[in-house]
């Protein structure tokens, strides 16, 4: 092979490995928002308080509805250090699959 074309592959596979996909590029959107923490916390308020009866929300509860369809392990990620004083972090994390 001549050297132009080495070094002409060789560009080519370190441009390739350097960029970025399609797929992974730009900008990620978050997991969860700061607006879904707020409304899972004041809807499920009562099961995930420090101090609250251990029990699971009825399935079609406002709680529940709430909580539908996110991950709660980022809603936990979120909370401030105030919110993890207050509220059980695993209660919150245990709504996924009481409310499944």
């Amino acid at each position: 092979m001549k050297p132009q074309m080495v070094a002409g592959l060789l560009l080519l596979l370190v441009c390739a490995m350097v960029s970025p996909h399609l797929v992974v590029g730009g900008k990620k959107r978050p997991r969860c928002t700061e607006e879904e923490k707020a409304h899972i916390l004041k809807e499920c308020g009562h099961y995930t308080k420090h101090g609250h009866p251990k029990e699971h929300p009825p399935k079609h509860s406002p709680c529940c509805k709430a909580a539908e369809g996110h991950d709660m392990q980022c809603i936990v990620d979120l909370l401030s250090k105030d919110e993890r004083r207050d509220y059980e972090q695993a209660a919150i994390i245990a709504l996924e699959e009481a409310c499944d």
